[in-house]
Protein backbone atom coordinates (compact mmCIF):
# COMPACT_ATOMS: atom_id res chain seq x y z
CA UNK A 1 0.00 0.00 0.00
CA UNK A 2 1.31 3.46 -0.51
CA UNK A 3 -0.68 6.87 -0.61
CA UNK A 4 1.87 8.57 -3.92
CA UNK A 5 0.28 12.48 -3.46
CA UNK A 6 -3.28 14.20 -3.40
CA UNK A 7 -4.59 14.04 -6.67
CA UNK A 8 -7.45 16.68 -7.03
CA UNK A 9 -10.28 18.16 -4.55
CA UNK A 10 -13.53 17.96 -6.07
CA UNK A 11 -15.88 21.20 -6.23
CA UNK A 12 -19.20 21.15 -6.78
CA UNK A 13 -20.48 24.81 -8.47
CA UNK A 14 -24.01 26.01 -9.53
CA UNK A 15 -22.70 26.98 -12.89
CA UNK A 16 -20.31 24.31 -14.54
CA UNK A 17 -19.91 26.98 -17.87
CA UNK A 18 -19.28 29.69 -16.04
CA UNK A 19 -16.35 28.32 -13.25
CA UNK A 20 -15.00 26.57 -15.92
CA UNK A 21 -14.08 29.98 -17.53
CA UNK A 22 -13.39 31.50 -14.39
CA UNK A 23 -10.68 28.91 -13.72
CA UNK A 24 -9.30 28.61 -17.00
CA UNK A 25 -9.93 32.30 -18.76
CA UNK A 26 -10.03 34.71 -16.01
CA UNK A 27 -7.45 32.81 -14.00
CA UNK A 28 -5.42 31.11 -16.58
CA UNK A 29 -5.06 27.77 -15.25
CA UNK A 30 -4.56 24.91 -17.58
CA UNK A 31 -7.55 22.48 -18.56
CA UNK A 32 -5.60 19.38 -17.94
CA UNK A 33 -8.71 16.40 -17.94
CA UNK A 34 -11.79 15.21 -18.57
CA UNK A 35 -13.90 12.36 -17.55
CA UNK A 36 -15.11 11.08 -20.97
CA UNK A 37 -18.53 11.44 -21.69
CA UNK A 38 -19.21 13.25 -19.01
CA UNK A 39 -18.82 17.32 -17.74
CA UNK A 40 -16.73 16.59 -15.36
CA UNK A 41 -13.58 19.06 -15.35
CA UNK A 42 -9.88 18.54 -14.20
CA UNK A 43 -7.75 22.16 -13.87
CA UNK A 44 -4.28 22.53 -12.35
CA UNK A 45 -4.02 25.22 -10.47
CA UNK A 46 -0.24 25.20 -9.69
CA UNK A 47 0.84 22.18 -7.49
CA UNK A 48 -2.65 21.11 -7.14
CA UNK A 49 -5.80 20.35 -9.53
CA UNK A 50 -9.52 20.63 -8.88
CA UNK A 51 -12.31 18.46 -10.75
CA UNK A 52 -15.33 20.69 -10.92
CA UNK A 53 -18.58 19.05 -11.27
CA UNK A 54 -22.20 20.60 -11.47
CA UNK A 55 -24.13 20.97 -8.63
CA UNK A 56 -27.10 19.62 -10.03
CA UNK A 57 -30.98 20.17 -9.63
CA UNK A 58 -33.13 19.70 -7.44
CA UNK A 59 -30.75 20.46 -4.37
CA UNK A 60 -30.94 23.28 -2.05
CA UNK A 61 -28.58 26.02 -3.06
CA UNK A 62 -27.55 26.01 0.39
CA UNK A 63 -25.98 22.27 -0.30
CA UNK A 64 -25.50 22.05 -3.65
CA UNK A 65 -22.03 23.70 -4.25
CA UNK A 66 -18.65 23.43 -2.22
CA UNK A 67 -16.17 21.12 -1.15
CA UNK A 68 -16.90 17.57 -2.38
CA UNK A 69 -13.99 15.19 -1.60
CA UNK A 70 -10.42 15.10 -1.25
CA UNK A 71 -8.72 12.58 -3.70
CA UNK A 72 -5.37 10.46 -2.64
CA UNK A 73 -3.89 8.77 -5.47
CA UNK A 74 -2.48 5.49 -4.82
CA UNK A 75 -0.97 2.90 -6.27
CA UNK A 76 -3.11 0.16 -5.50
CA UNK A 77 -6.51 0.98 -4.62
CA UNK A 78 -7.94 -2.90 -3.29
CA UNK A 79 -4.38 -3.04 -1.47
CA UNK A 80 -4.56 0.65 0.44
CA UNK A 81 -8.62 -0.55 0.91
CA UNK A 82 -7.68 -3.38 3.17
CA UNK A 83 -4.57 -2.02 4.61
CA UNK A 84 -6.74 1.20 5.56
CA UNK A 85 -9.73 -1.35 6.98
CA UNK A 86 -7.16 -3.26 8.83
CA UNK A 87 -6.61 -0.11 10.65
CA UNK A 88 -10.18 0.59 11.60
CA UNK A 89 -11.31 2.65 8.40
CA UNK A 90 -14.93 2.58 8.00
CA UNK A 91 -15.54 2.64 4.06
CA UNK A 92 -18.75 3.87 2.47
CA UNK A 93 -18.75 0.93 -0.19
CA UNK A 94 -16.28 -1.47 -1.47
CA UNK A 95 -13.45 -0.36 -4.24
CA UNK A 96 -15.25 0.09 -7.86
CA UNK A 97 -14.16 0.96 -11.51
CA UNK A 98 -15.69 3.39 -13.66
CA UNK A 99 -13.97 3.00 -17.14
CA UNK A 100 -10.12 2.77 -16.21
CA UNK A 101 -10.61 4.66 -12.99
CA UNK A 102 -10.76 2.42 -9.68
CA UNK A 103 -12.31 4.31 -6.77
CA UNK A 104 -13.13 3.60 -2.98
CA UNK A 105 -14.67 6.59 -0.90
CA UNK A 106 -14.46 6.92 3.32
CA UNK A 107 -15.01 10.13 5.86
CA UNK A 108 -11.92 11.64 8.07
CA UNK A 109 -13.30 12.04 11.25
CA UNK A 110 -15.25 14.94 11.21
CA UNK A 111 -17.31 13.58 7.85
CA UNK A 112 -14.94 15.08 4.88
CA UNK A 113 -15.01 12.76 2.50
CA UNK A 114 -11.64 11.31 1.08
CA UNK A 115 -11.32 8.98 -2.05
CA UNK A 116 -8.39 6.74 -2.79
CA UNK A 117 -7.68 6.99 -6.35
CA UNK A 118 -6.38 5.24 -9.45
CA UNK A 119 -6.40 5.28 -13.15
CA UNK A 120 -3.51 4.61 -15.73
CA UNK A 121 -4.61 7.07 -18.22
CA UNK A 122 -6.01 9.77 -15.98
CA UNK A 123 -2.28 11.16 -15.60
CA UNK A 124 -2.70 14.70 -14.23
Amino acid sequence: MAILKAHHIALKVRDLAASKAFYTETLGFPLVGQIPGKEIYFIDIGGTTIELMSAGDGVAASQAAGFVHLAFEVDDVDATYRDLGAKGVQFASEPRAIGDIRNVFFPDPDGNSLELFQSPTLTW
